[in-house]
């Protein structure tokens, strides 16, 4: 068994897809995935680029699966410059425990220091302690613990409510 990190290309997007409804599953939120695989075709490697992807693959043979994908773009901080944020990081469970985790997250912060970003963002569930432990152990800081900081989003309905009220 031979695992590699690599840059996504075109043609695995069924396969993150896969591993995106399996973190759904995890995280107990499948029936909030709406992505389909034209939508990632598109958007991460159509003609405007709104992601950026690593996949590890497990090459057994003659074949190969996805079995873990970290899936990242760039943000703007208005006090410090460029930085990234880390949509999702995955590892199939029965992939876990081999570092094939931080060589995707890895690979992500790489792409940080080449870009010369100032941070990599990205959120966790309350719930999942284990992940939080790892980025903890990684040198990552908790800002709901440090600094108060508490996510919002907003959908459907009032992006077009707020989007009524737009001048430009």
């Amino acid at each position: 068994m031979s695992i590699i990190v690599r840059k996504a290309n075109e043609p695995d997007c069924q396969g993150i897809l896969d591993l995106i409804t399996e973190l759904a599953v995890y995280e107990k939120m499948e029936e909030q995935v709406n992505m389909k695989v034209e939508t990632l075709r598109e958007d991460g490697f159509g003609e405007e680029k709104y992601f950026q992807c690593f996949v590890a693959e497990n090459q057994e043979n003659d074949s190969s699966k996805l079995i873990g994908y970290v899936l990242y773009y760039y943000i703007y901080s208005t006090w410090e410059g460029k930085c990234i944020y880390m949509e999702d990081l995955y590892v199939s469970p029965a992939y876990r425990g081999r570092g094939i985790g931080s060589r995707l997250m890895g690979s992500v912060c790489k792409v940080a220091v080449e870009k010369k970003c100032a941070r990599v963002h990205f959120a966790v569930l309350a719930w999942n302690k284990s992940s939080i432990d790892y980025y903890k152990r990684q040198g990552a800081v908790n800002l709901t613990e440090t600094e108060d900081w508490h996510l919002f989003r907003l959908v459907g309905s009032a992006i077009d409510k707020m989007a009524a009220k737009a001048d430009v």
